[in-house]
């Protein structure tokens, strides 16, 4: 019977990835979505197959397939105790991917491998989703836009039954329709999707409000008044929150209070982290512990588990790429000469030359031109010296204060090393691909993107 579901479903899937118009927009030929779509499911698969295989009673993913059995006798047939089960808002939030494992087990019979193969194709499509935002950002650069599907921690997480899965296909659709803002389809869409991704965690949202805000207030051509009063008004909303104890009491003891309940829990790969007591002092005394743990842990050897090790050699690899980029702009930044904007939204440095005495073009004049450009022509940005496009510049920055805000606060919270390769796996896209995009005119990657360009067939 389950092997006749898988069939029918992977069949289904297979035909909507062959003709749904939004994969189709992709850019991405239909079979290598396919492809893409298999490794996704198989990558679920396989996480099932450990965590029974090598997990003490079978981890997480399983007790929630298994707890969804009981809450669905208790739905049915003992109503009082479901709702004791959902009795505060702290339950019901916790129980989301509960909810979500009944909803597929009535398609399934009762399967965890018919129910990952089910939750697999809407996940796909928030990747595809944040996939198109990330090549419409970052132009013909399909090697940044595929980390959504390439980075291992981001497959191997988001293709189970987790909240990850669920938070990575929220934020693809989210930022999807914000990339169209404002029409006003997209906008009730966005306030929903933000809805969702604050019951599944409160805490990616909040993290999101400041990434966005910058997001807009970047890629937006305000008047240099305009400016100034929004940037006193971000004075004064960060000067309440530092000084006022009853705004910055709130946060603090939340993020004690979540840190706690990690604290009683049980694993083999616990790390150090001093306890947090809801005071400035304890949250500065935990600060280096939190960024190791939240940025950089679990380090090559360390975790007490070797299956940690893939994941640390693809974090020693991550920010191998993130110091290359911050190195080639810091150099840049050295050697810049006057950013001169484009019609096409882009920034290009160009160096002055000597312009002859007897040049009709004179500095002066409001027809200056650069030798080699006409002020009607695109000037590139691809060359050694030149700056991001701004509107990927825009993204690019708000992309990677979501990805550090919300690592650092996971060093903050959990102190072990598993839950942080877990919760961490949805915020590397947003750090890596602004990296590997600023890396784009290396001839490594050059040639890279060419082949993608040639084989994926991306296109805009």
């Amino acid at each position: 019977m389950h092997i006749l579901l898988l069939i029918v479903y992977g069949g289904l899937a297979g035909y909507g990835i062959w003709r749904v118009p939004f994969l189709r927009k992709s850019g991405i030929r239909p079979g290598w979505l396919l492809v893409l779509f298999a490794v996704h499911v198989v990558a679920g698969w396989v996480h099932n197959w450990i965590a029974y295989r090598y997990f003490p009673d079978h981890g997480d993913i399983w007790n929630y397939f298994s707890l969804s059995f009981l809450y669905r006798h208790r739905l049915m047939s003992e109503f009082h105790l479901f709702v004791s089960d959902n009795s505060t808002w702290t339950y019901i939030t916790h129980n989301g991917i509960v909810y979500v494992q009944m909803v597929l087990d009535l398609f399934s019979a009762d399967d965890m491998y018919v129910n990952t193969l089910l939750f697999s194709f809407p996940v796909f499509l928030g990747n595809v989703a944040l996939f198109r935002v990330f090549r419409r950002r970052f132009g013909e650069d399909g090697l940044a836009a595929g980390t959504v599907f390439w980075l291992p921690s981001v497959l191997f997480w988001t293709a189970c039954i987790y909240r990850e899965g669920m938070l990575f296909m929220l934020l693809g659709f989210l930022f999807f329709h914000l990339d169209r803002w404002p029409a006003r389809r997209s906008v009730y869409a966005a306030i929903g999707l933000f809805l969702l991704i604050a019951y599944f965690r409160l805490a990616v949202a909040v993290i999101l409000v400041p990434a966005l805000f910058v997001w807009w207030l970047v890629d937006r051509p305000f008047s240099a008044r305009i400016r100034l009063r929004i940037g006193l008004i971000i004075i004064v909303l960060l000067t309440l929150v530092l000084f006022l104890p009853a705004l910055r009491g709130t946060f603090l003891q939340a993020v004690t209070t979540e840190q706690a309940s990690f604290q009683m829990l049980e694993g083999h790969s616990r790390l150090a982290l001093p306890l947090l007591d809801g005071t400035p002092a304890s949250f500065w005394r935990a600060f280096p512990f939190a960024v190791r743990n939240g940025l950089f842990e679990p380090l090559p050897g360390s975790g007490g588990q070797t299956a940690y090790l893939a994941f640390s050699i693809e974090l020693v690899f991550v920010w191998l790429i993130v110091l290359l980029a911050a190195i080639r702009l810091f150099r840049a930044s050295l050697s810049r000469g006057p950013l001169v904007h484009s019609n096409y939204g882009e920034f290009a440095v160009v160096k002055p030359e000597p312009i002859p005495a007897d040049s009709p073009v004179r500095g002066d004049s409001p027809k200056s031109q650069v030798r080699g450009h006409s002020p009607d022509s695109p000037i590139h940005s691809d060359s050694p010296h030149s700056s991001l496009p701004a509107d990927s510049a825009a993204f690019s920055l708000a992309g990677i204060l979501f990805a550090l805000a919300g690592m650092l606060l996971i060093g903050f919270v959990v102190p072990f090393a598993g839950t942080i390769v877990r919760y961490r796996s949805i915020y590397l896209p947003f750090l890596l691909a602004p990296a590997v995009h600023s890396l784009r005119s290396h001839p490594g990657i050059r040639r890279l993107n060419r082949w993608l360009n040639n084989k994926l067939r991306f296109l805009i």
